[in-house]
């Protein structure tokens, strides 16, 4: 009879330590599901955060791209001032004000991407995805650098300009009853080294800003095929 209650408490004992086992491996699936369901929301929100950033790089690249446009205009005016014959030099410095000299540098409007490698989360993004990303964001960034270096070239030639020129209004209106800084500043010889300089700034302000218009339209197309295959992963 001693047996017999042994053999059924060890049945007993068997059947608990079972349960408590699937109860365990239950609780652990559920808190795996739970954390996967946790992950790929956030994976969610990254995804969206992602096209709203291209969004903004777009408004943005149609803004810049639309000041890059205008000021081509004022250029191919500005040119043909040179088929007049014989322009008096100041004429053709005054002429010069009539262009966009203010110097804008590719600054694009993501964060996400920086976002995610900072916290580390780049990897719950699927490599087809991820990898093509980390790669638009390093060429937007050389697109960033180069336009900076240009515009400072451009800027560095303009100052030397404004350098030998002082003001508009120092040249044009305080001098005018100071006959040695008129002479000075209106000497043929210095006129001409102002123009040059101005002509200089404004050649590497345009270059930069095609090469510019070139690369948007690479990042645009970059952005379009990322674009793709995040909606396809939003729609799984």
């Amino acid at each position: 009879m001693e047996k017999n209650k042994i053999g059924k408490y060890l049945k007993y004992a068997i059947g608990e330590i079972i349960l408590v086992v699937i109860g365990i491996l239950i609780a652990l699936q559920l808190n795996n599901l739970n954390d996967e369901r946790k992950t790929e929301n956030l994976r969610q929100v990254y995804y969206k955060q992602l096209l709203q950033d291209f969004d903004n790089d777009k408004a943005y690249i149609k803004e810049h791209s639309s000041r890059i446009d205008s000021n081509m205009v004022k250029i191919r005016a500005f040119k043909e001032i040179y088929n007049q014959p014989n322009l008096p030099l100041v004429k053709i410095i005054t002429e010069t004000g009539n262009l966009d000299w203010q110097l804008r540098s590719v600054q694009f409007k993501s964060n996400t991407i920086h976002t995610l490698q900072n916290t580390g989360d780049i990897k719950l993004i699927p490599p087809s995805i991820r990898e093509p990303l980390i790669s638009l964001d390093k060429y937007k960034e050389e697109v960033e650098k180069a336009s900076e270096y240009n515009n400072g070239e451009a800027g560095k030639a303009g100052a030397t300009a404004a350098n030998r020129f002082g003001s508009e209004e120092f040249a044009f209106k305080n001098i005018q009853n100071q006959p040695k800084l008129l002479e000075y500043v209106y000497e043929e010889k210095n006129l001409i080294e102002i123009l040059i300089e101005l002509e200089r700034s404004q050649y590497m302000k345009v270059e930069s800003e095609k090469r510019s218009l070139i690369r948007f339209k690479k990042v645009l197309s970059d952005m379009e095929e990322i674009e793709i295959l995040i909606n396809k992963e939003l729609k799984k």
